[in-house]
Parts: structure tokens; C-alpha cells; sequence
């Protein structure tokens, strides 16, 4: 098997339409789009594939690009296949109840060379910055630049301001062990710690490792609902038959299932962290 690099980043994108404003003589309304993006370079020893997984959040961004990878390892490159893969079925199969019940507008973009092949929403902007960063795949930064001047020459005259911190690095060496790296800023307090995965097949390894580092982002995520729920039960202001207790009675469960997964990865694999592993489930969370 050979090498496995990729990198979580989180983005925040923002469009302005300048010839819509200077038309009508007003301030341009910007267009936000807030995506979490992990670029997958794959190589069947003939061909390579680009492929780019886009969400909402980064725990079902690592997730579907988990079964991407583990689809890959199985089955080959996604384009030609004879039985063409199963996107709609991936997608709902990767989101928990809890994500279908609390988060029903949740969303997901795949591209592979700079073509859609799976959406669940439509964005022309975005679907335009994977072609132009086709060209740049050494350099995604410079894919602004390369959009902006390709939307000019077809008319629109739109300026982008990107914005981006890596939140998740991953690294398989083809052979015996996988290091996953969490990096997840936050505005009261930031959350860094690694770990690595020794043991298995390579294809397993690397799907699952991205597969663990998907439920710590999102029991991370899961523990601050339940501490802000908890603590609003605590003070009786949460009804006991309202759609916060039932997110709170949720999002409990959730965190419950999630460290059971983990639990079962580690008893599969040697794991090691570094610092220490963080404690999402302590009491209370």
C-alpha cells in the first residue's frame, strides 16, 4: 500500500458580487458559505483521482471521506466503474440519528477532477473554485486568485476573501502505523492532541483512524450542547417535554455511542496519544 496524506481545514468564504453593486448603486449583499474541506489525491498505479469532500461540519466531512478512502482501497478509482458507487446510500448511511433528527439541513459536496459528482445542495461559487483549484492543487491559496480572474472573464466580477485553519492532519505510511493530529480552535478554548494507530490492513487502518478522529470532533462539538442543556435543566429552565430536553436526552446518547466506538477502535488497534487522550465522557461530560 502506499502513503496516505490528507488534511482537514475549515473555511469561510465570501463573495461580493462588485458589478451587481455598482449597477444598482449600493452595498453588495456577500454571499458567506462556511464548509470544512479534506482534499484525497488517489493513485491506481495508471491513474489519479482528485477528490475533494466538502460539509457542513468536520466530523461528517471525515466521515464520508473515511468510506471514500475504504471504497478506494477496495474497489479502485471512483470514475468507469461498472457498478457505480453509491453516494445517496454513503451519506445517509454516515449520519447518525441525531445528526437527522437535530441537524435535518445538513449538507455534502464531492468532487472528483473538478467535476460534481455528489451534492446535496447547490453552490455554482464552490462548483467553480474545485475547477479552478485543479490548477493549483499544489497551492489551494492561489485558487482564489485563479477564480476571481476565471468568473471575470465570463462576466461576473466577483471579489472572494477566504479564510482557513487546518483542523484535523493525517498521515499513513503505507505499512504499520497512522497518525491523526486534532487541531480545533475555538474562541474559549483550544483543543490539540495526537494520536497514532498501529496494527491492521492499511485500508482499515486509515478509514477507521479518520473514522475516530470524526467522533472525537464531534463529541467535542456534542459535549458543549450537553453542558449548555445540562446546565439550563439545572436551573429549571428546561421544560421536560420541550425540543431542548429532547436534544439534551439526544445529544447524551450520542456521546454515550461515540465512546463506545472509540472504546472497541482501541481495543482493535495499539493506540497511543500524546499529550494524554482527552476526556469527553468524563461525568456529566
Amino acid at each position: 500500500m502506499t502513503e496516505f496524506n490528507a488534511s482537514l481545514v475549515r473555511e469561510k468564504i465570501i463573495f461580493v458580487d462588485q458589478e451587481q453593486a455598482l449597477l444598482e448603486g449600493v452595498e453588495a449583499e456577500p454571499v458567506t458559505i462556511r464548509s470544512n474541506r479534506i482534499f484525497l489525491q488517489v493513485n491506481d498505479g495508471k491513474s489519479t483521482e482528485k477528490i475533494v469532500v466538502r460539509c457542513q461540519n468536520m466530523h461528517t466531512t471525515l466521515r464520508l471521506a473515511g468510506k471514500i478512502m475504504y471504497s478506494f482501497y477496495k474497489n479502485g478509482l471512483f470514475r468507469g466503474r461498472e457498478n457505480p458507487y453509491d453516494w445517496e446510500g454513503t451519506w445517509d448511511a454516515i449520519l447518525p440519528t441525531y445528526e437527522k433528527e437535530f441537524n435535518p439541513n445538513n449538507w455534502a459536496a464531492v468532487y472528483i477532477n473538478g467535476q460534481s459528482v455528489f451534492k446535496t445542495s447547490s453552490f455554482p461559487f464552490v462548483d467553480v473554485i474545485e475547477k479552478c483549484a485543479l490548477l493549483t492543487v499544489d497551492n489551494y491559496d492561489a485558487t482564489i486568485d485563479v477564480t476571481e480572474s476565471a468568473l471575470k472573464q465570463v462576466g461576473k466580477a466577483v471579489s472572494i476573501n477566504h479564510s482557513s485553519n487546518v483542523a484535523a492532519v493525517f498521515s499513513d505510511d503505507g505499512k504499520e502505523s497512522m497518525r491523526a493530529a486534532i487541531i480545533h480552535r475555538s474562541e474559549k478554548k483550544d483543543t490539540n492532541f495526537t494520536f497514532v494507530v498501529s496494527g491492521g490492513e492499511t485500508h482499515n487502518r486509515v478509514s477507521q483512524t479518520i473514522n475516530i478522529a470524526a467522533a472525537f470532533l464531534e463529541a467535542l462539538n456534542l459535549r458543549f450542547v450537553v453542558r449548555h442543556l445540562g446546565q439550563q435543566k439545572r436551573k429549571g429552565e428546561l421544560e421536560k417535554i420541550s425540543d431542548g430536553a429532547n436534544k439534551l436526552r439526544g445529544a447524551t446518547g450520542r456521546l454515550v455511542a461515540i465512546n463506545k466506538g472509540i472504546t472497541s477502535f482501541e481495543e482493535v488497534y495499539e493506540v497511543k496519544y500524546r499529550p494524554e487522550k482527552p476526556d469527553f465522557f468524563g461525568a456529566g461530560f
